[in-house]
């Protein structure tokens, strides 16, 4: 074919549609009928699960997984974790019953509370919106509810009590830390004190007699053959979470972790996208159908004209593609009015809705890719489905339209 001859039957093609503009516009509002319910769902499903999606990932507690029971794991162990490519952020922990600390106001001797201890550091997505330790041993993020209990702030200094019975000789210490930021309720609901993981190794080695504490904190250090009692790890990504879960029951350590939910979300995606694709599947086939029966019924109509376009010099494709090129207008034109419909739609079922979802959160949601999505799949399906008309319009012969005559 020609590229005079493709560019002739486009403009054949536009005319055609615009000498009946009735037809043409009731093949358009047919795809419209179909197209906008279709899109309505798509938006609703994506909402919904975009909604619950937010709802985990503002958990900060969504991504985590922690081993239960105290354990013994070498800093090469936890290296080998760390190193996971599915592992965003992974923290060792000391032991429960050696990690905690009595914290009191120095102006307030003997009014104070007991907190536990939480080594962190940098990059730790518990803590990812607030100042950072890093090196400085002497400094604590310290939790709301402590705070509120010891009615103190972000900046204010601490006295914190450590004890231990050696020998049977009962000896304390006190240790100045400075709070640099208060955790939000969000991060834990218990009374804790966020520290470097140096100074939580320190608490737990002195507790136990091993380490006298030392004159200047900052010079800490972790002894390289260190054995943890377990970890504080986060999954990179959301998804991660049910196969990392997995992974580490499978290697014999028990852990906590919001696998379940995030399982459920994985679940609950699949279904809603079974559903939608059974619906879509069943509307979309009625409408190619529809559109096709309508392109065949066109090109039986105009058989007298479309031979007399093969006598004119036209070849048989380029009489098969003239019932796609008219198609892929046809659905063009009803997918823009079907997105607009849609669109507009949605904006009427979020507004409906703005009270009741979180601030910032829609019912319905429609992205670009969506949209993309769907122009590609009924495009695709309208070629195949005009290939049917196309390949009886290529079957016009010339003399058909002299015999007409």
């Amino acid at each position: 074919m020609g590229k005079n001859h493709f560019f002739l039957s486009i403009k054949l093609a536009w005319k055609d549609l615009r000498n009946e503009p009735i037809l043409s516009l009731c093949m358009i509002l047919s795809i419209t009928a179909v197209l906008a319910p279709l899109i309505v769902i798509a938006g609703l499903r994506s909402g919904v699960m975009n909604n619950i999606r937010q709802n985990l990932l503002e958990d900060p507690h969504a991504l985590e997984i922690v081993n239960i029971a105290n354990s013994s794991f070498t800093a090469h162990r936890i290296k080998q974790l760390a190193d996971r490519s599915d592992v965003q952020f992974l923290i060792p922990r000391t032991r429960t019953l050696a990690a905690s600390l009595f914290l009191e106001k120095p102006d307030q001797p003997g009014i104070g509370k007991r907190v536990m201890v939480i080594p962190t550091a940098n990059g730790d997505p518990l803590l990812k919106s607030l100042p950072l330790l890093g090196n400085r041993n002497n400094a604590i993020i310290l939790s709301s509810s402590a705070a509120a209990s010891l009615n103190i702030k972000s900046g204010d200094n601490l006295l914190a009590y450590l004890g231990r019975i050696v020998q049977g000789a009962h000896q304390d210490i006190k240790i100045p830390l400075q709070i640099i930021t208060i955790a939000p309720p969000s991060v834990t609901d218990q009374d804790a004190a966020f520290v470097t993981l140096p100074f939580a190794v320190m608490v737990e080695a002195y507790q136990n007699g091993l380490k006298n504490w030392p004159k200047d904190l900052q010079q800490l250090t972790i002894p390289d053959d260190q054995v943890y009692a377990g970890f504080r790890l986060y999954a990179d990504k959301l998804f991660d979470v049910p196969e990392l879960d997995q992974f580490l029951r499978r290697s014999g350590i028990d852990v906590l972790s919001k696998a379940g939910e995030v399982q459920g979300l994985l679940s609950l995606d699949q279904r809603l996208t079974l559903l939608f694709m059974l619906v879509a599947s069943l509307g979309g086939g009625g409408m190619m159908i529809a559109l096709g029966a309508g392109l065949w019924a066109n090109t039986e109509r105009k058989q007298k004209s479309l031979a007399m376009l093969r006598f004119s010099g036209l070849s048989a494709f380029d009489l098969m593609i003239f019932p796609m090129i008219q198609g892929c207008f046809l659905t063009i034109m009803g997918c823009l009015l079907a997105v607009v419909l849609a669109i507009g739609v949605g904006t009427m079922i979020n507004h409906i809705f703005i009270n009741i979802l979180p601030m910032g959160n829609a019912l319905f949601l429609l992205t670009t890719l969506t949209i993309i999505k769907i122009f590609f799949c009924v495009i695709l399906g309208t070629i195949l489905i005009a290939i049917v008309a196309g390949r009886r319009s290529a079957r016009v012969q010339p003399w058909e339209g002299m015999v007409a005559l």
